[in-house]
């Protein structure tokens, strides 16, 4: 269930983003190693790597693993690293969409 929930969040942001001009694509292989983006966008220059999340709660758990790879998988193909969650509430859902900053440690 938690998979079918995730490709419905990440096929809802592959569409919103094809709706404001980007190229979009959802990476079927994305969670494995080595590979953690879910969805790749890129509008002439602007080239990005959502990791996406979907959540009832109200707050998202991601390990320093899991930022860092992020990270370094994104710079390394010159994209922008974000991280994009969809709340899910009474009231339908929305998103946040946050950009990996380097890390200091």
């Amino acid at each position: 269930m938690a998979f079918r929930r995730g490709y419905r969040a990440e096929a809802e942001l592959v569409e919103a983003l094809k709706e404001s001009g980007f190229f979009a694509v959802r990476i079927p292989v994305s969670g494995g190693r080595g590979v953690p983006c879910d969805v790749l966008a890129a509008k002439e220059g602007d080239r990005r790597g959502y990791q996406v999340k979907e959540t009832k709660d109200d707050r998202v758990y991601l390990s320093d693993d899991e930022v860092k790879e992020l990270y370094a998988f994104c710079r390394a193909f010159g994209l922008r690293p974000l991280i994009a969650v969809r709340w899910k509430g009474r009231r339908g859902a929305s998103w946040t969409v946050v950009e990996v900053e380097a890390s200091s440690s």
